[in-house]
């Protein structure tokens, strides 16, 4: 797997990660159950370089949220960033060679073009078979221990939009 973080033509299919990437990885929960999540607005901004990257050709890539749990917080920060996002997700590994098998049916492993940001064990799998891989500084170990780069961002701290300006080269 490369080191550090991919030029955009490179890569075809960007993929975050939610609790953990744009959370610091805490859940408030008020007395009926509702769930509050706390994410940077520096990863907001991120995301709109993202978006212009996109439509002003300088990156040809899909970007999305895939999520293990699905949780309504998860859409309304997704719908918020005019991002796509796939919830419930238990295999994301599967999902993921299941979509790219789609996208490029002639391609003998279109994994190698995917940057994923994850954080925690139940990203491994996908962590260790994509081209790039990147985590937060405040990671689960194991998944420090296998990806490609960890930036000194925690997660829900403007990682997400040190990710984007290093791949398009405005750090």
């Amino acid at each position: 797997m490369p080191d550090g973080v991919p030029q955009p033509a490179d890569i075809h299919t960007v993929i975050f990660d939610f609790d953990g990437v744009f959370t610091d990885n805490h859940v408030l929960v008020d007395g009926d159950g509702r769930e509050w999540v706390r994410c940077s607005r520096a990863d907001g901004l991120g995301i709109d370089m993202l978006r212009d990257a996109i439509e002003g050709g300088e990156l040809t890539a899909e970007v999305f949220i895939l999520s293990t749990e699905a949780n309504p917080v998860v859409s309304a920060r997704a719908s918020k960033l005019q991002l796509d996002c796939y919830q419930g997700v238990d295999d994301k590994l599967s999902f993921v060679a299941d979509r790219l098998k789609l996208r490029f049916p002639n391609v003998a492993d279109p994994l190698k073009g995917v940057v994923f940001l994850g954080n925690d064990v139940n990203d491994l799998p996908l962590l260790n078979q994509v081209g790039w891989s990147i985590a937060p500084s405040d990671a689960h170990p194991d998944v420090r221990s296998v990806v490609g780069e960890v930036f000194e961002e925690r997660g829900g701290e403007a990682f997400v939009r040190r990710f984007v300006e290093r791949m398009l080269g405005k750090d």
